[in-house]
């Protein structure tokens, strides 16, 4: 298994970008299908291997996508979001070994992202942020969703002020994104995310 690089990983504060910029997307809330895309495909992505060309376009794209995604946070120190329901959703993968690696990979991302909470002014009380999941789990912002694991995962995605929603789940969540504009966040897939930093990659280089 394939773990963030160290320097990514380490407690970061603040997303490290000119005042000037327009707004993009610093704090991105991973959905549990791109967790899941890092723990197999770590090597492509964090040691820059050329991934096996019978991998899919998206694949592919996605893999670039983060490898440049997380090459770039090394110096711009994007702040990468997580819930404690994504663990909820590691826990039902039927395959021991995978669940254990998974498990495993989950709380690493986990440790890192407390880190990060436990020294931000910009987020809400735990009072706040539970009556905030109550309205919008009870409103109409994610009856588009089937699954309720998909509106749980937005839901704290708006209560951590997450910039953007990273997500590889074309058959619902992207599907529906252009029902989900009410939330304010972009819902992006990995490749989306990247085209959204690329412009300005240079200055963290």
């Amino acid at each position: 298994m394939r773990s963030f690089p160290r320097v990514l990983l380490a407690p970061t504060f603040v997303c490290m970008k000119p005042s000037w910029l327009p707004k993009i997307p610093g704090r991105a809330f991973l959905d549990t299908s791109v967790v899941n895309f890092i723990l197999d495909f770590g090597e492509y992505i964090h040691d820059g291997v050329e991934p096996p060309p019978a991998l899919t376009e998206y694949q592919r794209s996605d893999i670039d996508a983060l490898y440049n995604l997380f090459l770039t946070g090394q110096r711009a120190s994007w702040q990468l979001a997580i819930s404690p329901h994504t663990y909820s959703e590691v826990t039902t993968t039927t395959d021991p070994r995978r669940r254990e690696s998974l498990e495993s990979w989950f709380f690493e991302i986990w440790h890192y992202w407390q880190d990060i909470l436990r020294n931000q002014d910009d987020l809400p009380s735990f009072k706040e942020a539970e009556d905030i999941r109550v309205r919008l789990l009870a409103s109409d912002a994610f009856q588009c969703l089937p699954q309720l694991a998909d509106r749980v995962l937005l839901a704290d995605a708006v209560v951590y002020r997450c910039d953007c929603f990273c997500t590889r789940d074309w058959d619902t969540i992207i599907k529906h994104r252009d029902r989900l504009k009410i939330i304010n966040m972009p819902i992006l897939t990995p490749t989306e995310w990247w085209k959204e930093i690329q412009p300005f990659a240079a200055l963290w280089a």
